[in-house]
């Protein structure tokens, strides 16, 4: 089966996943900014990398100016973010929003956890993540605003479990009969 492996993320954790994931299957990994149509229309199965920043899939446009070449090809996200979520749908919330609706129907989507190397996010996320952890706080959640590094080679193995049986079931033979 053609693969894609396409990603978008801010500080390195989903490239890093990307890069992985294309290894183990032997397929080109691309930044979202530099792939080519004809990347996506030659592709049966595309593996999408993304990063959630305050809340919001960073792809999201990227799927968006993209839906024509996207639709009816076989979609995996994989979502990349902070430390493990308290609550797995929350993840599922930011992929309802993010991924356009025509998209969504057959898509598989997988949680990967991120790392946070505050000393290297710009003066601006370091704000809004300090906001984003008062804010959390009043709420009763904690957002950690240390370093921390969750991004880990083993998490990828369900994304590819989940690839190679959609390839399998592609090439199983259909049952015509009526």
């Amino acid at each position: 089966m053609k693969g894609l492996v396409v990603y978008k993320g801010k500080y390195g954790a989903t490239m890093q996943y990307g890069i992985w994931l294309g290894a183990a299957l032997n397929w080109p990994v691309v930044k979202s900014d530099f792939v080519r149509p004809e990347q996506i229309t030659q592709a049966e199965c595309i593996l999408i990398g993304t990063s959630v920043y305050i809340g919001r899939l960073q792809v999201k446009q990227w799927l968006q100016a993209n839906l024509p070449l996207l639709e009816g090809k076989r979609l995996i996200f994989f979502v990349v973010a902070g430390g493990v979520p308290d609550n797995l749908d929350e993840v599922k919330t930011y992929v309802e929003k993010g991924v356009p609706d025509a998209l969504q129907p057959g898509a598989e989507c997988f949680y990967l956890p991120g790392r946070l190397h505050f000393g290297l996010l710009s003066l601006k996320d370091k704000i809004l993540l300090r906001i984003g952890a008062w804010f959390a706080a009043r709420k009763g959640k904690k957002i950690k605003v240390t370093d921390y590094d969750h991004v880990s080679r083993e998490h990828i193995a369900p994304v590819i479990e989940a690839t190679l049986l959609m390839g399998t079931a592609a090439m199983a033979p259909q049952n015509n009969a009526l």
